[in-house]
């Protein structure tokens, strides 16, 4: 039987296979946005654009003084997640070590999935949507700051007339490549003024048919979609994100309605923000009173984090349906 003489012992295996859980989900849908911790439960994040272009100086004149442009802003407010597994006085009277393992895995697992889960649907919902109902039955918006959703060809511009799309319809393919690298070079700022945007990222779902057509692309020598084979122009230009949620609905189940969404990004400037108050964190029952749980003879262990996101500017990527 596992006793309280050997408790900081089961404690310190629990954390080694919480971590393993942890590890286990690998943070694609993260790297997706510009990743800060902070202290305060509120925060508020801006955009403002720059003068523009530098003005002609005559000889003996002053220089001309910019008027930067401000833009839209984003609001974040932390919010905690959280999730609980006991081990129960059946596990440490028969040592079932191999029981108490597999729980702290799957504990591991549960914060690192809910993450990937919130960080990916900003943007799959994002497609359609300017909210929608999470697992929890919450409503979260999927809009940038400027109140449209993520992707839609009627984005506004706050010191400027008429709109900016960075929406497609286009399946993976050369044609939409190139109909979404033709979204980054019409994109404008507040002022109205053009901004060079250079995509690095390819990002789809994890569904065969496209991650395999993506790999087509990026790997062939010769063009992979013409007869002739002529030099492949898009050979090592993108890297690929597969985001493993993304063709899922809010409870995480798989979606085939979602399964051709995909997007072309700069990662590289990205504005989508997570802002994280509480790592994900591992908390062990204490010793004291024998560490149970005085209902059920339980020892629990949590897993939590605390964190909030959103997409201050939507200019960094171009979403498409895939659908024609």
């Amino acid at each position: 039987m596992i006793t309280t003489a050997q408790f900081n012992d089961l404690v310190k295996n629990a954390l080694v296979k919480w971590r393993e859980g942890f590890d286990k989900v690998s943070p694609a849908a993260r790297q997706m946005y510009d990743v800060v911790t902070t202290g305060v439960q509120t925060s508020e994040h801006s955009q403002i654009d720059g003068p523009g272009f530098a003005r002609r100086k005559q000889e003996g004149q002053r220089y001309a003084i910019g008027d930067p442009v401000q833009g839209y802003s984003l609001k974040l407010t932390q919010a905690r997640i959280g999730f609980m597994e006991s081990v129960t006085w059946e596990m440490r009277k028969f040592d079932k070590y191999r029981e108490i393992d597999k729980v702290m895995r799957r504990l591991g697992e549960t914060t690192a999935q809910r993450m990937e889960l919130d960080l990916t649907h900003q943007f799959t919902f994002g497609m359609t949507a300017s909210s929608y109902t999470n697992i929890d039955g919450e409503t979260v918006a999927t809009t940038a700051a400027d109140g449209v959703q993520i992707f839609s060809a009627s984005h506004t511009m706050k010191g400027a007339t008429g709109n900016v799309s960075n929406y497609i319809t286009d399946k993976f393919s050369r044609a939409g490549l190139e109909a979404a690298e033709q979204k980054f070079t019409l994109m404008r700022n507040n002022a109205g003024t053009k901004v060079i945007v250079k995509p690095d990222t390819i990002i789809t779902s994890d569904d065969p048919a496209t991650v395999n057509a993506v790999a087509e692309f990026l790997k062939s020598m010769t063009a992979p979609d013409t007869a002739n084979r002529a030099d492949n122009v898009y050979h090592a230009k993108y890297k690929h994100l597969v985001l493993p949620y993304l063709a899922t609905d809010a409870s995480g189940n798989p979606d085939s309605t979602k399964t051709n969404y995909w997007m072309l990004a700069d990662l590289s400037h990205t504005d989508a923000i997570l802002e994280i108050a509480e790592n994900p964190t591992f908390t062990a029952p204490k010793v004291g009173g024998n560490g149970e749980d005085f209902l059920t003879d339980d020892w629990s262990f949590k897993s939590s984090a605390t964190y909030d996101y959103g997409v201050a500017d939507f200019k960094f990527i171009v979403g498409s349906l895939g659908s024609v």
